[in-house]
């Protein structure tokens, strides 16, 4: 691997890619894609649907066994994603790509989460990162699977491509930097953005929470406390109401097919018909095949029963 002349620091709640994707811009004698290549080992695209396994970066390579760790807990969506693996999965995030299995690492349903493969950036971010760094630059907290709003700039939506001629970001080899006007259309991508509702920001409070208190890989505190705690809050649901087992199991059901709807929550999620999101987000299967479903599945039935004031298992801090 060609020996680098310079090396930035990580920013503030910066993902590992966009430190990449700035010494690329300031490298002006190697195209993006050389760059990128001589960094990942591979040609292929940059984008945030890959970046939990580490299998096709320069992170292993680069970083020594402690610091690796913390740059995939703290710098990548791996912090995130730990809550839902076992332990010997955990492990071999730090294993590198020559002995990574990535069918080991497969975690279900990840295509299907909406903008899980482009880059998506807050406005009021943009601002403050060129004010206080000289150059905007991709936020971790930003690319999680959960993520709509800022969680720093309460329901500010997040970009998450052009809603006038369609256009993403799922290569940072051809857009480096997050901007806010359409690089396809100069749209400004501010315009017409969707609202964020309570629902959408209590999400986000879930999935920033994970990624900011992810325990060790190597030696995790709560294995698998996130697997379990949708079948623990229906339990409580269940045993709060005095009626028959099965008129509270579809009563609660109904509850919450209601909420979905009434929230938008397949927002969320790349389908085109209502069976599809009753597929991803049944309830007997995230009770029963807890690692056979998306992890937003878990963590948008937590928001549910949060709101209908079932105790919360994760021991998640929920806006509610």
């Amino acid at each position: 691997m060609a020996t680098m002349h310079f090396f930035l620091p990580l920013l503030p709640d910066e993902h590992y890619f966009s430190r990449i994707a700035r010494m690329a811009v300031l490298t002006p004698t190697k195209s993006m894609a050389d760059f990128f290549r001589t960094w990942f080992s591979v040609n292929q695209s940059v984008n945030p649907l890959k970046d939990y396994q580490a299998v096709c970066n320069g992170l292993i390579t680069h970083s020594k066994a402690t610091m690796c760790e913390d740059l995939l807990c703290r710098h990548t969506s791996a912090g995130f994603y730990s809550h839902f693996l076992d332990v010997e999965r955990r492990r071999e995030l730090l294993k590198g790509k020559a002995k990574c299995d990535r069918k080991k690492l497969f975690i279900p349903g990840l295509t299907k989460v909406q903008n899980a493969n482009c880059w998506r950036a807050c406005p009021q971010c943009i601002e403050e990162d060129i004010e206080n760094f000289g150059t905007p630059y991709w936020h971790v907290s930003h690319q999680l699977p959960t993520a709509k709003v800022c969680t720093k700039h309460v329901f500010q939506t997040l970009i998450a491509g052009c809603n006038c001629c369609g256009w993403e970001n799922i290569d940072l080899r051809k857009n480096p930097l997050p901007e806010t006007i359409c690089p396809k259309c100069n749209h400004d991508m501010q315009e017409s953005s969707p609202t964020a509702i309570e629902a959408n920001v209590a999400i986000q409070s879930m999935g920033q929470e994970l990624y900011l208190n992810s325990c060790s890989l190597q030696c995790p505190m709560n294995e698998r406390q996130m697997l379990r705690s949708v079948e623990h809050a229906f339990g409580d649901a269940i045993r709060s109401r005095n009626q028959e087992y099965w008129e509270t199991k579809t009563q609660v059901e109904h509850e919450f097919w209601d909420w979905v709807l009434e929230n938008q929550i397949g927002s969320y999620f790349n389908i085109n018909t209502e069976a599809e999101l009753h597929e991803l987000l049944r309830l007997e299967s995230v009770i029963k095949n807890p690692t056979k479903v998306t992890p937003m599945a878990h963590i948008i039935c937590l928001a549910f029963f949060n709101q209908i004031g079932q105790p919360n298992h994760a021991g998640l801090s929920l806006v509610s």
